[in-house]
């Protein structure tokens, strides 16, 4: 009996397997599309009940069929769902027909369905490649051989594998790569189908114009848009004519221009195109043409994407007549205005702005980061640095304009600038520069009036210190802090030794001059003690109010003052020491004494009186008040 005959039944069965998927996989998916793996897997298993029934004899004892081809199918174009059905089937089948290959052939039919199920699993929803199907079908020979190898003794390898082992072989690869290669083909050709549908949907919903003419111009596909745009009752209506049936000749013209160039250099062009309409209202229409290529790469036609764009050249128009209102009114500025966005990148500015700035004006430019501006203005000194490190200043200058609020800048050739920054769209800022160099100036000047009257009507003009009113003013200041932190306060009241005699001996100019020498030393020497207050308390008279000092250190800094102003050598021919002296009263307290300024000024004078009256030219003291005891030094 010759085995191909009875081969041509199970290769008959693969083939209307294979063409009942191919040919119905698509009314399963508009039926049943959740259970087309299914579906596929029951045709499978009724291929395999077929073949396994139809078995072949390539030698006596030997029976074959093609169910390897169909397991593997199955599991490659399914997945589990689709292989499991052809694998009951094929196990069920083998296990009920029995005989001495059962123990070999079961393992076969694992081997097979696993390979199509590994398949899948590296392929995933994509369409087998050839490559794929080639080892698939390898994968499917080995299957339906393998059990040759262990059944058949080794001495009869040479006798089977030409007579049976390579022709059934032969079958199985070609059986499988004819069916695979039959359904991967179905599959590509439907999702081929989709795929143009989903397109063809997508360019009938797009609100752009989308066509295609050939080499004449004449329309061969365009979509709903391109209709309405032309005027045309539909998208067929438009198949084999040109612009020259629905544009005015000049725009026809225009757009026939554009094409011939588009076939001249075969490289796709971006236009916006201006046209009248045959009502005689201007449009604007921003265009794509792009080549169209037949399968050798022959140009035939040309593929035009349309969209109107009147209203934003309209509103483009608008935009430039506002600008130019909008520079207009900023060259009229008399301040500077920069614009600068969230980033600190300079967008906007004005010609003020660039006039106040002289030797920056070629940095201060639309896209320059306002970090590199200031840094441009410190390095060619338009800018007063600091110091310290430059990266740290330009940091926080950046920070500081870049922050709404007011700002005042003092430019180093003297300018004072105001800078005014306020919040802007999108994280930005707008900063206004006004030059208040005027206004400045007059402020200072006010200051420094106002400065000079303070000192005026705070100072004796003889001596140059505090008059008898400023010293009230800072023994009141000087006594409530003293209060308020429980700390001690000493007065020194200072009396020039015989003054009347030196006015009568010298006259009062010399008298004058004697007062200012005295009040010079006593002033110089106190300089020692920042915090102290040195003042003219009336004719001859000068106070000093020592905070923090007690009236132990304070009697030294009072000898200390007796001795600086005899060493001052004034002669003094109506005294008896000859030349000009001092006596002082020391009085001070301890805030928790209760004593007061008046009590303190009463202590100081009643020292001052013991020191007049111990010979002059000493220094009395009134111990700490709060003993009560008038102790003289």
């Amino acid at each position: 009996m010759n085995p191909w005959n009875e081969l041509l039944a199970n290769l008959a069965v693969v083939a209307i397997a294979t063409s009942l998927w191919t040919f119905g996989h698509r009314h399963v998916l508009r039926v049943l599309p959740r259970y087309k793996n299914l579906a596929f897997g029951f045709i499978m298993a009724a291929g395999t009940f077929c073949v396994m029934s139809l078995p072949f004899q390539f030698a006596d004892g030997v029976f074959l069929d093609l169910r390897y081809t169909l397991l593997t199918i199955a599991g490659l174009f399914g997945g589990p769902v689709a292989a499991l059905p052809p694998f009951l089937v094929a196990v069920t089948n083998r296990i009920m027909t029995g005989g001495m290959g059962l123990e070999i052939g079961l393992p076969l039919i694992v081997m097979a369905t696993a390979s199509g199920l590994i398949a899948k699993r590296f392929a995933g929803e994509q369409v087998p490649s050839g490559r794929t199907i080639v080892i698939i079908a390898c994968a499917v020979v080995f299957s339906g051989t393998a059990g040759f190898f262990v059944k058949v003794p080794m001495a009869r390898w040479s006798i089977v594998m030409p007579s049976v082992v390579l022709p059934f072989g032969f079958v199985l690869f070609s059986s499988s790569v004819v069916a695979c290669l039959a359904i991967a083909q179905e599959l590509k050709r439907y999702e081929a189908t989709n795929l143009n549908r989903i397109y063809r949907a997508i360019i009938e919903a797009l609100p752009d114009c989308l066509n295609a003419k050939d080499l004449e111009g004449r329309f061969i596909a365009a979509n709903p848009a391109t209709a309405a745009l032309m005027g045309s009752e539909s998208a067929d209506s438009l198949i084999g004519k040109t612009d020259f049936d629905f544009y005015p000749f000049e725009a026809a013209t225009l757009f026939r221009n554009d094409e011939e160039r588009l076939f001249e250099n075969g490289v796709a062009l971006t236009v916006e195109q201006r046209f009248i309409r045959r009502d005689g209202t201007e449009a604007w229409l921003s265009t794509l043409k792009a080549p169209f290529r037949d399968e050798q790469g022959t140009l035939i036609g040309v593929v035009t994407h349309n969209r109107e764009i009147t209203e934003r050249k309209l509103l483009e128009s608008q935009l430039v007549e506002t600008k130019g209102r909008l520079t207009d009114a900023l060259a009229s500025m008399a301040d500077g205005l920069a614009m600068f966005d969230a980033s600190g990148i300079q967008i906007l500015n004005n010609g003020r702005y660039l006039e106040l700035f002289p030797l920056t004006a070629d940095v201060r430019t639309n896209g320059t980061c306002m970090r590199t501006i200031i840094r441009s203005a410190i390095a060619r000194g338009e800018e007063t640095a600091a110091s310290g490190n430059v990266d740290d200043l330009v940091e926080r200058l950046a920070d500081a304009l870049l922050r709404p609020g007011d700002r005042q800048v003092r430019l180093a050739d003297g300018r004072w600038l105001e800078a005014r920054t306020r919040a802007a769209a999108e994280g930005g800022c707008l900063i206004v520069y006004s030059d208040i160099t005027s206004a400045k100036q007059t402020e200072v000047e006010l200051q420094t009036l106002n400065e000079r009257l303070t000192k005026l009507a705070s100072t004796d003009p003889l001596t140059g210190l505090l008059n008898r009113r400023a010293f009230d003013i800072a023994f009141d200041r000087i006594i409530a802090s003293a209060s308020r932190s429980n700390a001690r306060t000493t007065l020194l009241m200072i009396d020039v030794d015989r003054f009347k005699s030196y006015n009568d001996t010298y006259g009062h100019p010399a008298g004058d001059a004697c007062l200012h020498e005295v009040a010079r030393a006593v002033s110089a020497f106190m300089e020692s003690y920042p915090s102290s207050v040195v003042a003219r308390y009336g004719g001859e008279e000068f106070c000093v109010i020592v905070p923090n000092v007690g009236s132990i250190a304070a009697l030294s800094i009072a000898k200390l003052i007796c001795l600086h102003v005899r060493s001052l050598g004034l002669v003094h021919a109506g005294s008896e020491k000859a030349v000009v002296t001092v006596s002082i009263g020391l009085a001070s307290f301890d805030n928790t004494s209760g004593c007061n300024k008046s009590s303190l000024l009463n202590a100081a004078d009643a020292a001052l009186y013991q020191a007049k009256a111990a010979g002059r030219d000493c220094v009395r003291s009134i111990g700490d008040l709060e003993t009560g005891v008038a102790a003289a030094q």
